[in-house]
């Protein structure tokens, strides 16, 4: 039996080099059942205890990992806008940080001001919004676009004004729920980031640098 521990520290070192979370937490769920099995049968109660306690953790882990990474079926209207926008981030996590924003249909309503950070962050779902400077048109932002994620990113306030153009249907996530998400989920935060980012390259290669400074 005193082979046993030997292999258990053997696969918690291979469990230490795994890059994917899942594989990690199950490889430390055999290390700790071969350990704790060892422990027992050599009568060290508090090692086989603990050993029995940690791999109960990584179970629980591993099955929210699997829930997590289970395929979820987005609802038909939603297919394109996750496909054109939100890629970087799994359905699950799309549909979780889509159904906490707020869907609005708003006319001619401003969504941000020069000058002033903006309270929420809009994703444009229909219609389309217009960008000016001093009371000067500059662009117009058509559906599939957010509206004040480069205020949200940086902090600083708007330098441009963005209103509505008639009936415009959007998503509103208010600037404070996603401070809060910011620091309640770092992981989805860097992902949100990166559909962020992406919202303002694409901005830019439509040929006009002015849509991405608002």
């Amino acid at each position: 039996m005193a082979y046993l521990i030997h292999v258990g520290y053997i696969i918690t070192l291979a469990a230490l080099l795994a890059r994917d979370i899942l594989l990690l937490r199950s490889l430390l769920i055999a290390a700790q059942v071969i350990v704790a099995t060892y422990a027992f049968s050599m009568g060290v109660w508090p090692i086989a205890i603990w050993n029995s306690l940690f791999c109960v953790i990584n179970v629980v882990w591993v099955i929210l990992i699997l829930r997590d990474r289970r395929a979820v079926a987005l609802p038909a209207d939603l297919v394109p806008i996750y496909e054109r926008r939100f890629t970087p981030m799994t359905p699950r996590e799309f549909l979780r940080w889509w159904e906490t924003g707020r869907r609005e249909t708003v006319r001619d309503q401003r969504l941000a001001s020069a000058g002033q950070r903006p309270d929420s962050l809009y994703f444009l779902v229909e219609g389309q919004a217009r960008v000016s400077r001093a009371g000067v048109p500059i662009a117009d932002l058509p559906a599939g676009f957010f509206v004040a994620e480069m205020s949200l990113i940086t902090g600083q306030p708007a330098n441009a004004d963005v209103d509505a153009v008639g009936d415009v249907e959007v998503i509103r996530w208010s600037a404070r729920e996603v401070r809060a998400l910011r620091e309640r989920s770092p992981a989805l935060w860097t992902k949100i980031q990166s559909v962020l980012g992406y919202d303002l390259v694409e901005k830019i290669r439509r040929g006009d640098e002015r849509l991405a400074t608002h």
